[in-house]
């Protein structure tokens, strides 16, 4: 990779050729952490095909699983299932466009879905895990997972309820989001009026698709992901947490122990920083923990939310940590979820979905078109970078690390 992007590259940590101490193999543990965060970050290397090539090569050779022909199931919001004819080294980008082909959506239209990992459990509580990485192979994913609660869905992958719009002239589009938009509303996710609900049960007696997802972008909540209840300090101890994302903001309702209900919505254009550590030693708590940074006033707040982890999970633990401002100083809050990395990946979709008029008065653009494209899969990519004065909150980036280093990897 050096012969090819030379400079672009991170200076690779140097090694320890003796025997090391344990808080020498903790800091090259931490240097190589980082430096593996930067090669992920620059999407004209994570995008190239060189990068995929020897990510799918490194997957199949940790698994040891030869190349063969399989029938992968996908299933969509409504249960339905969908068999794609694929082969074990096949990647999720792969995958998704033959399951997509097969359900007659047109092949433009592949960038606004994705394949998730999704979860039900033993009371048929349905939650989202995670979204696969493009040059992720579901495969080995859900292999990896070994538990038959665990499934592969397609979903849409944007935040923003006005681009309905921009798939409303194909008919195997509108079959996808109408069965998502059902399955939110059956869930609670959306928060539609008593009239609106009377109306969209009508239009769902009607079968009339296109009428109930024109309804369902006056409803609240509409096309926010949302997820596990935990548990924060913020406003106090034992602070229940429900956090949405969705439509530009992420919004957390609190019940504090006094029984009383708080609410916090923050624009996505105030925050500055999204952070999932890759090593977590530490932590011993059937959960996963994601730490935000907020501001109220002018005295810094730290919230750490801890959310429950499904029982007799396999899935690792992680902590994201989120960053944004309010005013001129920094509120802070940690989540520790399951779902840290589908939080984190949501937050910056939110924020690559932002109009560029509108980020360009937060936000420094910087366009990475460099000879270095030729070899990117998607070479109009940009990496965002908040234009914050203080040097502490930088560089919220829509590439993660998450993507190389998520639960089933």
């Amino acid at each position: 990779m050096y012969d090819i992007f030379g400079k672009r590259l991170p200076k690779f940590p140097p090694k320890y050729y003796l025997a090391m101490t344990e808080s020498m193999a903790e800091e090259r543990r931490v240097t190589l952490e980082q430096y593996l965060q930067g090669v992920v970050s620059d999407s004209v290397i994570s995008g190239s095909d060189v990068f995929i090539t020897g990510l799918k090569k490194f997957q199949l050779e940790t698994f040891k699983l030869p190349c063969i022909k399989v029938v992968l199931k996908v299933y969509l919001p409504d249960g339905r299932q969908v068999n794609v004819d694929s082969k074990t080294s096949d990647s999720a980008e792969r995958v998704l466009e033959a399951a997509l082909y097969t359900l007659n959506v047109s092949r433009e239209l592949v960038e606004y879905f994705g394949l998730f990992i999704t979860h039900k459990d033993s009371e048929g509580a349905y939650s989202v895990v995670k979204k696969i990485a493009p040059f992720e192979i579901p495969f080995i994913t859900i292999w990896h997972i070994n538990d038959d609660s665990y499934q592969i869905d397609i979903r849409k992958w944007y935040t923003t309820p006005t681009t309905d719009a921009m798939l409303m002239g194909c008919g195997g589009a509108i079959d996808l989001l109408y069965a998502q938009a059902v399955q939110e509303l059956e869930m609670n996710w959306s928060r539609p009026t008593e009239q609106q609900t009377e109306m969209l049960k009508e239009l769902i007696k009607a079968e009339n698709k296109v009428k109930f997802l024109e309804t369902m972008q006056q409803v609240e909540h509409y096309s926010y992901q949302k997820l596990n209840p935990g548990v924060t300090d913020y406003p106090n101890c034992n602070t229940v947490a429900t956090v949405s994302m969705g439509n530009n903001e992420m919004y957390c309702s609190l019940q504090t122990s006094d029984n009383r209900t708080e609410i916090i919505s923050v624009h996505v254009s105030k925050m500055t920083r999204c952070h999932v550590p890759l090593h977590q030693p530490e932590k011993t708590m059937d959960q996963q923990e994601c730490k935000l940074c907020l501001i109220d006033g002018q005295v810094p707040k730290f919230i750490s939310i801890l959310t429950k982890q499904q029982p007799e999970n396999t899935m690792d633990q992680q902590e994201c940590k989120l960053c944004f401002i309010d005013g001129q100083v920094p509120k802070l809050i940690s989540i520790r979820t399951k779902q840290a990395f589908l939080l984190s990946k949501w937050i910056k979709k939110m924020l690559s979905e932002q109009p560029l008029p509108c980020v360009k008065e937060n936000l420094e653009i910087q366009d990475n078109i460099t000879s270095s494209n030729i070899l990117s899969r998607n070479p109009k990519k940009i990496d965002v970078a908040c234009g914050i004065k203080d040097p502490i909150y930088t560089s919220l980036r829509e590439c993660d690390s998450s993507d190389l280093y998520d639960d089933n990897q």
